[in-house]
């Protein structure tokens, strides 16, 4: 099951990359493969706990997002948030334990602002593929993981 994982990670920063659009199949399978990877390794009701909590903090974030979009930027939430940005969020919320989430998740953001300042000037598009950076992202950390066994993530 993680390397069907790896590869749709795969395919979410290929196309997010080239394109800035991923297939909603991508997403809602990262999703889902994530939440069973999560869940196979998780008590229930510790996973419960953490989907909960992931889903509060993602909730508190969004709603950030959302009037600095609206007051700051003058903008509507999805100009300046994307679909696929916001159903990668939670993808990443349902996959891993809350200590992991935010570190990943924190990890993944501090990849993306470098990764997109360095390649910017070489890119087609000007906006950020912010769920194929963290797709990347994950997907290097989870592949060097698997080959290394450094840590289990769903044990923080």
């Amino acid at each position: 099951m993680i390397y069907i994982f790896l590869v749709l990670l795969l395919v979410i920063f290929y196309q997010d990359f080239k394109e800035r659009q991923v297939f909603l199949l991508a997403l809602l399978l990262s999703l889902s493969l994530g939440g069973y990877l999560h869940f196979k390794n998780s008590l229930l009701e510790l996973f419960m706990h953490n989907i909960l909590t992931n889903f509060l903090l993602l909730s508190i974030l969004i709603l950030l997002i959302y009037l600095y979009s609206k007051f700051k930027l003058n903008k509507s939430f999805f100009e300046s948030f994307g679909l696929g940005d916001l159903l990668f969020f939670i993808a990443l919320g349902v996959s891993f334990p809350t200590i992991s989430f935010l570190v990943i998740f924190s990890l993944s953001l501090i990849f993306t602002f470098i990764l997109f300042t360095v390649l910017e000037s070489k890119m087609a598009y000007k906006t950020v593929p912010l769920a194929g950076f963290q797709a990347l992202f994950l997907f290097l950390i989870l592949f060097i993981n698997l080959i290394f066994d450094i840590v289990n993530i769903y044990m923080l």
